[in-house]
């Protein structure tokens, strides 16, 4: 009777219907697509394993602090776009994934900031950096991993400069009107929420269909927790009826119909904006979170009041200590004002 061969590290697979029997690596689930037991099939099999054993973190380096944290209950318990912004700042410590422990001390972190991320990423990043790997230490600290955290005692923040622009800046109304001409319906429909709700990105991106009844929309804030329901603009309701078809419960869908992930909205919102900026048509600056800012500003060149402007914003309140009630509706002033208000227009203009 022919003996069995056994490889270690794989799993067998019979096709229920042709009998044929195919193989996957065990560990990272790769199909292996040469005959089982032939010259070829453990060459295949002996790539596989490299570049795993190559994707692996070393003992000791930031990638291994960085893979356990990822790994472990502190970051499945973190909210989603926490998670998302860890993510963004753990990208850009990749190319650092190899650098023994040891050797990033409290100064390095001053020339890593200084001197590689703030360039290229720019002040917020270059903060940001800084504040994930203070967790990052002090992870691999309470594990035993380093004899300290390096970033222990905080960093004083680099200062954004006053002259390279107001972060998330208003848009002007211009920007405003050809952005809403020129963007494809996937992207109009999110831009035209946060331009005439005032909604944050995570609750544009996440606003449900549901919402939507009667002319108004109606939703509970995620940082706030408030609940705000505001009438449909003209111009919103366009994009919502130039909306991709899907049949997605989300309000705010991709041009495949499905419900966008802040990456990939991030990611097209960039490639959009970065084209325009090249025909000259709009400054640079423009961000989904600048929408707030737009709104809130010509809500105060209309002459609202900061209790207005809170209500329409969803904000507990305009310094902190006053609070209002959760309610259900906006004031009629409040309503007035926002449905009469159109972001793609100079209200200087007759």
């Amino acid at each position: 009777m022919a003996s069995v061969v056994r490889v270690k590290g794989i799993k067998r697979y019979r096709h229920p219907k042709t009998g044929r029997w195919f193989c996957c690596h065990r560990k990272t689930g790769t199909r292996i697509k040469s005959e089982f037991g032939t010259p070829d099939f453990f060459a295949e099999l002996a790539g596989i394993e490299r570049a795993l054993k190559r994707s692996e973190p070393r003992p000791g380096t930031l990638g291994m602090v960085i893979h356990e944290f990822m790994r472990s209950p502190g970051w499945n318990s973190l909210r989603e776009k926490t998670r998302f912004s860890y993510q963004r700042a753990l990208q850009v410590l990749k190319p650092l994934d190899n650098m023994p422990l040891h050797k990033i001390d409290r100064p390095f972190v001053f020339r890593l900031r200084d001197e590689k991320i703030l360039p290229k990423q720019g002040a917020w990043m270059a903060n940001y950096v800084v504040t994930v790997m203070r967790l990052l230490f002090g992870f691999a600290h309470d594990r035993g991993w380093v004899e300290a955290n390096p970033l222990a005692e905080r960093i004083k923040k680099v200062k954004f400069r006053r002259d390279s622009g107001l972060a998330n800046r208003p848009w002007t109304a211009e920007e405003c009107r050809i952005v809403l001409e020129r963007a494809p319906p996937q992207l109009a429909l999110p831009i035209a929420l946060a331009m005439f709700s005032g909604l944050r990105k995570a609750d544009v991106l996440s606003v449900t269909l549901a919402s939507i009844q009667n002319g108004e929309i109606t939703v509970r804030t995620s940082k706030r927790g408030q609940t705000i329901r505001a009438p449909i603009h003209p111009v919103l309701q366009r994009a919502i009826d130039n909306r991709p078809r899907s049949d997605a419960v989300q309000v705010s869908v991709n041009s495949l119909g499905m419900p966008w992930t802040e990456s990939g909205f991030n990611a097209s919102f960039r490639t959009f904006k970065a084209a325009l900026e090249r025909e000259g048509v709009i400054e640079p600056g423009l961000t989904p979170h600048g929408l707030r800012h737009t709104l809130g500003t010509r809500l105060r060149e209309a002459g609202a009041d900061d209790r207005t402007i809170a209500d329409i914003l969803g904000q507990r309140s305009t310094s902190m200590a006053r609070h209002y009630s959760e309610s259900a509706s906006l004031p009629a002033q409040a309503r007035d004002l926002l449905s009469g208000l159109d972001l793609t227009k100079s209200m200087n203009k007759s």
